[in-house]
């Protein structure tokens, strides 16, 4: 099996990516062959054959499962058919790659077991407001979350992320203003509207001011669970009470995808939820998480 890896844009030779050196060790240790591309090359000069230069033919199909940063679902296929020319095969197609990425694509597997939610496609940064109220009329005046199809922007709570009530217009096009202003050209698609459910505290955020919550992400691969995280590195995790880890593999046997991360929590109401899926190759490993012993479990379940 092999791991491919975003390559170091400031260095002429060879080198990993330093935000992955660790995880790049790390797999290497495990047995894995490391592979190298250029993400600038293809994000941004959209040159598939020169990003992956380094990457010689096989002579047989290989296996092959990215980490690195988040593509869009364009950049993933291009990357995805040009390694194909080498005899290397992505772990997940294209199709499954968004069906994690997107919250819309990924709503369909998790629907009974995540927050009620709607979203509404947009172009060039141009949000059509009436139709923002109608698609959020179903949530009547209860709080909100807004995102992108992928991302929020969390740390800018009050301003750009969390919405009182779904009827204060005014306040719901301030945040929605100021959401799409930070994401600017790293807008994904449109926007996601989400109901705001309490979930249990954990902590403030210690430079942004973000209430933490008691959060986990768990890795599955081949439908099989790599392991469960604690989400946020601040706070103090209880020893006492885990996650009911049989009812989230449940829902893993029916998610369209060979390896991706799944997000969960626990309401002050004592519900255990979904809150979003990712796809397993630019999923972040949670800081307190062992990337020696993470790319040990990708080895065992390859």
């Amino acid at each position: 099996m092999n791991i491919l890896f975003c390559d170091n844009p400031f260095d002429n030779k060879p080198t990993v990516e330093t935000d992955y050196e660790v995880e790049f060790i790390s797999a290497k240790q495990n047995g894995f062959t490391t592979q190298l591309f250029s993400y600038e090359s293809l994000t941004k000069d959209k040159d598939a054959e020169y990003a992956t230069r380094r990457i010689k033919h096989s002579n047989t199909l290989q296996k092959i499962i990215y980490r690195g940063w988040m593509l869009k679902p364009n950049q993933y296929t291009l990357l995805y058919n040009t390694l194909l020319t080498k005899n290397f095969q992505l772990i997940n197609s294209p199709t499954e790659y968004q069906n994690c990425h997107y919250l819309p694509d990924s709503y369909k597997f998790i629907s009974a077991y995540t927050p009620k939610t709607t979203w509404l496609t947009v172009e060039n940064a141009q949000v059509n407001y009436d139709e923002v109220f109608k698609n959020i009329a179903i949530f009547g005046n209860s709080p909100l979350i807004v995102k992108d199809f992928v991302k929020s922007q969390k740390h800018y709570w009050d301003t750009a992320c969390f919405i009182p009530s779904a009827t204060e217009k005014n306040n719901v096009i301030s945040v929605v203003q100021k959401f799409v202003a930070l994401q600017n050209t790293d807008l994904n698609e449109g926007l996601v509207f989400r109901e705001f459910i309490e979930l249990n505290d954990l902590t403030t955020h210690s430079k942004s001011g973000m209430p933490l919550k008691q959060e986990y992400r768990l890795f599955f691969l081949n439908k099989q669970l790599l392991n469960c995280y604690n989400y946020w590195e601040e706070g103090e995790y209880s020893t006492d009470e885990h996650p009911p880890l049989d009812l989230f593999m449940g829902i893993a046997k029916n998610i369209e995808s060979n390896f991706f991360s799944m997000d969960i929590a626990k309401t002050n109401q004592g519900k255990w939820v979904v809150i979003e899926l990712g796809d397993g190759q630019v999923a972040g490993l949670p800081d307190k998480g062992d990337p020696l012993e993470f790319y040990e479990l990708i080895r065992q379940h390859c």
